[in-house]
């Protein structure tokens, strides 16, 4: 725990164990922090949170910059599971990061509070027949977990000023390629904006980040905001927060209860104990607690499928392979998607990227942060990020065409961006490019129509679901990356020549560029174990863990040394002949994301929402209640109908303020027993 703060009321299962709770919330990540801290506003009501990880509350889960480093590892709780291998991207696996621990991903993420443009809501409303989940109805909820007074002022009226979430944006940053990007971004036809989530903000452009920090500089993950110390004690006496603990399956009763209105009776669970390798495992005997009212499921896109699955609803065929009767037949983890990017970066000088902080300046950053919460490490490594749509590209020119003003019209379904690109003043390989200082501009897919699925690999609720990501599974999305690659191509060349920039920058990553660079870099992927998702930290800024036992033992001084003077023999070396954004061939970017293409951890829509049962592709309704059930609800990123135009953390959130509100009027005026 942070110094001064009281301790955290966390009880271990056996302390739980035969009990019965009014609401149980199954997972106690982004969205279930929220749910649990809006129902205990209640003292009559008793909640129980069960989450597989711990609070762990230390000094590297506070800096924002420093709690994305993924690779720091137990700090963080931070937990990667690999995809099976990926048939259109040379069969190789995509790493999917969450944290395990309260709080969730919201404490290793980016940060960035972005809620996605009005006309995505409108389409859910329209497209998919969900008339509650539209722009108006969602609206007052994303206002509802946030305090933007710092960022926006007290007078924006589209802003929430009095919610738990506290919003920021990076002040100037000591890097002088801001205000350039910005006139390249201008110069191709984007307009600059400050607030992305402003609804009359236009559809595109090149947007200033909100980021979930509070005014002392730290990260405002969803445990530090909905649960924090002050609030678990606070409300002990009804609300208890229950850690190491692994949802086995639900008890749900199939005997008393109508085939179409299943009541889930509790809640069986194992005591997670971490073995010496950090891999996690189920000891002891199993525990039960009873449910009073509802059982909420916020385990996450991957887990909560997981869970719906062993406890018996899901596909028949799928359960039928492990021995699992049957419950209820439901479409669960058939549609997974997520957003999926591929890094372009150039060269700068390494006092206009994050690199600078591998040098003194990374500890004067420490401590302007420990003593005034500023600083690089007050910040996310995203402070600026672009939405555009691709088929406003002019094709010869690759200028954004925005002379029709029903382009830029945010309300309207068919402007939602269909690409971004998030900058980033660092390298955004997940592994390290030695002796190169670079910053990224990454296009991202965020409307893609590709779709996966999770299944399970067996009964062990602590074994890793089989992931089958989606990532250009359908060749529409090929189409759409290829546009956005050479608009991102576009951008750099017209920032790092035409706007006066006084430094070097050289596209050093990208389709038709140094491919020998690249391909150095790719024989040097340390070796991964698939099944536990660990793994050598790579070095570098970004991902590196110096305290990493295995990464000491195989890297010694000379050892960097020699990787970085062989780096830099190789760029001598290089192609002087490379490719632009006008003659580089669809093959070549098409072969580039095959080889560098990521997930983006925005992974959602296994549980999706429907406006009914019967087309068979929906697993909750609009109230997020589970088909065929009574007391059974889903919250979290897994029930959106298509993944919004934006970063997930603030619509998942939405979804979980809604949760806790439809579940307080189901149950307003009844008796507590």
């Amino acid at each position: 725990m942070w110094p001064l703060d009281p301790a955290y009321p966390e009880v271990s299962p056996s302390q739980i164990d035969g009990k019965e709770y009014d609401y149980i919330v199954v997972g106690g990540g982004t969205a279930g922090c929220c749910i649990a801290s809006r129902l205990s506003e209640d003292p009559n009501v008793s909640v129980l949170v069960l989450e597989k990880g711990h609070v762990k509350d230390n000094f590297v889960s506070r800096v924002p910059l420093m709690s994305q480093n993924f690779w720091m590892g137990d700090p963080l709780q931070a937990k990667r599971r690999f995809t099976e291998p990926m048939g259109k991207v040379n069969n190789r696996r995509n790493g999917i990061w969450t944290a395990e621990g309260l709080g969730g991903a919201s404490r290793i993420n980016g940060m960035l509070m972005t809620r996605g443009m009005p006309g995505g809501y409108n389409e859910w409303a329209e497209k998919y027949g969900l008339d509650d989940w539209s722009w108006d109805r969602v609206e007052p909820y994303f206002r509802k977990s946030e305090n933007a007074t710092l960022a926006h002022g007290s007078d924006a009226k589209h802003r929430g000023h009095d919610g738990p979430i506290e919003i920021r944006q990076a002040s100037s940053p000591p890097f002088k390629w801001t205000s350039y990007l910005e006139k390249a971004a201008a110069q191709i036809g984007l307009p600059v904006h400050k607030d992305y989530n402003d609804p009359s903000a236009p559809a595109v452009g090149l947007f200033t980040t909100d980021m979930a920090i509070d005014r002392t500089g730290k990260r405002a993950s969803t445990y530090r905001t909905f649960l924090p110390a002050s609030v678990a004690q606070a409300r002990k006496s009804h609300l208890t927060i229950c850690t190491g603990a692994v949802v086995s399956r639900l008890d749900i009763d199939t005997e008393s209860s109508p085939a179409n209105n299943l009541v889930v009776k509790g809640v069986y669970i194992r005591p997670v104990d971490s073995t010496k390798n950090g891999t996690q495992k189920a000891v002891g005997d199993s525990i039960y607690v009873k449910a009073r009212r509802e059982v909420i499921i916020s385990s996450g896109t991957v887990c909560t499928p997981q869970i719906l699955l062993l406890s018996g609803i899901g596909p028949a065929e799928q359960l039928a392979r492990f021995d699992i009767p049957l419950v209820k037949e439901l479409p669960v983890g058939a549609a997974l998607q997520d957003h999926c990017s591929a890094a372009i970066m150039l060269e700068l000088p390494k006092s206009e990227t994050l690199t600078m902080l591998e040098s003194i300046w990374g500890l004067w950053n420490i401590l302007l942060w420990v003593f005034r919460g500023t600083g690089l490490m007050s910040v996310s490594a995203t402070p600026r990020s672009i939405f555009f749509r691709t088929s406003s590209l002019d094709s010869t020119t690759l200028k954004l065409d925005t002379t029709l003003d029903a382009s830029l019209d945010p309300n309207s379904a068919s402007n939602i961006p269909d690409a971004e690109i998030m900058i980033q003043p660092v390298s955004s390989f997940e592994r390290h490019v030695p002796g190169y200082s670079l910053i990224t501009l990454y296009p991202t897919l965020v409307q893609p129509f590709s779709r996966g699925k999770i299944e399970l690999s067996s009964r062990d609720p602590l074994a890793n679901p089989k992931i089958y990501h989606p990532m250009l599974e359908d060749p529409r999305d090929l189409v759409t990356f290829r546009k956005a690659i050479r608009f991102t191509m576009r951008l750099a060349e017209e920032f790092a020549l035409k706007t006066g920039y006084p430094f070097p920058a050289t596209l050093t990553f990208a389709p038709g560029v140094n491919l020998d660079i690249l391909e150095e870099w790719e024989k040097t992927a340390p070796k991964v174990d698939i099944d536990t998702g660990k793994g050598d930290a790579p070095l570098g800024y970004t991902f590196a863990s110096k305290a990493d036992e295995s990464a000491k033992k195989a890297t010694s001084t000379s050892t960097i040394v020699s990787e970085v003077e062989a780096t830099k023999a190789t760029a001598a070396k290089r192609s002087k002949i490379n490719k632009t954004w006008r003659d580089v061939s669809d093959a070549e970017i098409d072969d580039y994301v095959k080889r560098v293409g990521m997930g983006s951890m925005h992974v959602a829509s296994t549980c999706p929402m429907a406006k009914d049962e019967t087309e068979g592709k929906g697993v909750v309704d609009q109230q997020l209640k589970v088909f065929g059930t009574r007391n059974l609800r889903i919250a979290d990123a897994s029930v959106f109908p298509k993944v919004p135009s934006c970063h997930t953390m603030a619509p998942t959130i939405m979804v979980a303020e809604r949760c806790a509100d439809f579940v307080t009027r189901a149950w307003r005026g009844v008796a507590v027993e």
